[in-house]
């Protein structure tokens, strides 16, 4: 986002003195040149889905029957990728489709504030996200691998304990990001070189460094550090060692299981755990999406704060495309719930699908094929933790 703005910033700066031609654009200037038309809309369609299915999935997830510590995590969850898209949304419509991310538009300076106070809260809701997904991958791999204290450690009260730390920790760690950027009058800024600029009038705001980043040299660098290495590879670290584990551990307990079911012919224990282990893989898929997503924007950034160019012409220019990546992660989760979880599907249908029929007929309490219209309650809920 705003990584993206300097980045224009610095293009249109220096084409005041020396214009700069296609052919002398790197290959990644070109390819965000030519996205940007297109990103405004794809990001905007895939908000509104987003922001939408985030609304169902707390629906549903908070229902009586479906409160458990791991879902509590998954509403949060919910709840923080709903504001991220929320908020990306008012972004992506004024920036790519009213106006473009360029200096030239003569942006006021109120739409400047606004989209600083943007930028920190996407990164600060995406940070909360992405700790939330490590503590449900925390959670859910106590329950399978030390299914023995699960319900001790994996509390409901434990699971609410923590997404309050989590919101507070995120807070925290994105405090840097605060003071990376100031609004600017761009008259004052092309002050500085009176001669290239006497037959221009330049008017509006833009967004550049703050006085304390351009009085720092360090404070970007170690920013870019703590955003890309802390807050983004060892969450994907943690992530993936726990979604292998618990992927391990799943497949001992099958063949064990297996062997069990061949001797006892069990079929109610091989349909719990059916349901156990889909519950189980949709849980590892969430995490796993987190991981495809974030660990090439953590190593970008992490080189980024070592190479300023490399920050300009590699980083900057695939701001967009990683923007998007974080978008996607944020919308998919519905469709996961929907493929992977028969509980979810159950709810999702008896209160949605049901609520149609009734409308449908009139207000009228008594279905077509005359089960109740409170039938949701007999969703199966013995998949402990889920």
């Amino acid at each position: 986002m705003l990584h993206d703005m300097m980045n224009t910033t610095d293009l249109v700066t220096a084409g005041v003195t020396s214009p700069v031609t296609t052919t002398e654009m790197s290959s990644f200037l070109q390819f965000n040149r030519n996205y940007m038309k297109y990103h405004g809309y794809i990001s905007s369609i895939i908000c509104l889905f987003g922001v939408i299915s985030n609304i169902v999935n707390i629906i549903v997830l908070t229902r009586r029957h479906m409160v458990t510590p791991t879902n509590c995590i998954l509403t949060a969850l919910a709840i923080t990728d709903m504001v991220t898209m929320s908020i990306y949304f008012v972004y992506a419509v004024y920036f790519y489709i009213i106006t473009q991310p360029l200096d030239r538009y003569q942006h006021t300076e109120g739409w400047m504030y606004f989209i600083i106070v943007n930028n920190l809260a996407v990164i600060t809701c995406h940070n909360m996200a992405m700790w939330l997904t490590v503590s449900l991958a925390v959670f859910r791999y106590i329950f399978v691998c030390h299914h023995v204290v699960a319900n001790q450690w994996c509390s409901l009260a434990r699971a609410k304990l923590t997404i309050i730390l989590i919101v507070v920790v995120s807070i925290v760690l994105c405090v840097p990001n605060y003071f990376l950027y100031q609004v600017k009058d761009l008259s004052d800024f092309y002050e500085l070189d009176r001669n290239a600029t006497q037959n221009l009038t330049v008017s509006g705001y833009w967004i550049e460094k703050s006085d304390l980043v351009q009085n720092n040299p360090l404070y970007q660098p170690i920013t870019f550090w703590i955003y890309g290495v802390i807050i983004k590879i060892a969450p994907c670290i943690l992530l993936t060692i726990l979604s292998t584990l618990i992927i391990m551990t799943m497949h001992q307990a099958s063949v064990r299981r297996k062997r069990l079911l061949s001797q006892s012919n069990s079929r109610h224990s091989e349909e719990m755990s059916s349901e156990h282990n889909r519950t189980t893989m949709m849980l590892v898929m969430v995490v796993l999406f987190f991981v495809v997503t974030e660990f090439p924007q953590g190593i970008l950034a992490g080189i980024s704060g070592l190479n300023d160019t490399f920050f300009n012409q590699v980083y900057s220019n695939l701001g967009d495309v990683m923007d998007l990546l974080v978008l996607i992660n944020s919308a998919i989760n519905f469709l996961l719930y929907c493929i992977m979880s028969q509980q979810f599907r159950d709810t999702f249908k008896n209160l949605f699908m049901c609520s149609f029929v009734r409308n449908f007929n009139n207000g009228n309490l008594i279905l077509k094929n005359g089960i109740h219209n409170n039938h949701y309650s007999t969703v199966k809920t013995e998949v402990t933790q889920v």
